[in-house]
């Protein structure tokens, strides 16, 4: 019998599966890179389902370069805290179990995308309000969901059981609030230059 991916085993267990994938030590350029690469190429697919309902090379091309700052945020507020106190793992290793954690949302993203190929382009471009009600509450239960996995992340990988709920709040304050201004900076700046032009 096939063992599980690590993002499926940290869903249901994420303690076991963080000192299981711990106690194996790697590092290197590939093990750094391969599940920040995983979540741009799920963003870049969930792109090219919503914008034409089906897999295109160029839009998920297009979805990996529009999204690659997600990842490369989430990696440098790591990198904040992994920085603070002394490390028992390699900061490749850290990072590919860190990406682990995503496993909540890849599942997201998966089901986000699912609906779509279930959904007319009608459907699509005006969801009932009671679909886009149901997506907005799984969000709020996936967050949470993610939050769990970190808490454990931080205890198992980073060895740091009395801090995980500090390491977990910088990591976060430092990642999603570059995110979320670079996405919004990006958003507002057609707005501005053209009032300026």
């Amino acid at each position: 019998m096939t063992r599980a991916s690590a993002e499926v085993r940290v869903l249901f267990d994420p303690a076991a599966t963080f000192r299981e994938l711990t106690a194996q030590r790697t590092a290197g350029l590939w093990v750094l890179l391969r599940r920040p690469v995983q979540l741009v190429f799920v963003c870049g697919c969930v792109v090219s389902l919503w914008v034409s309902g089906r897999l295109s090379a160029r839009l998920i091309a297009d979805g990996v370069v529009s999204f690659a700052f997600v990842p490369a945020f989430q990696l440098a507020a790591l990198a904040v805290v992994y920085s603070r106190r002394p490390r028992r793992v390699s900061f490749a290793q850290a990072a590919d179990l860190f990406f682990v954690a995503n496993a909540p949302w890849l599942l997201w993203l998966t089901a986000f995308a699912t609906l779509r190929c279930l959904q007319t382009p009608m459907q699509a471009a005006a969801p009932p309000m009671l679909l886009t009600s149901a997506i907005e509450l799984s969000l709020v239960f996936t967050a949470a969901w993610s939050v769990y996995i970190d808490l454990h992340f931080f205890r198992e990988v980073l060895a740091r059981p009395a801090g995980s709920a500090p390491d977990l709040i910088l990591q976060r304050a430092i990642g999603w609030t570059c995110t979320i201004g670079y996405f919004l900076g990006i958003a507002i700046w057609p707005e501005i230059a053209g009032r300026i032009g």
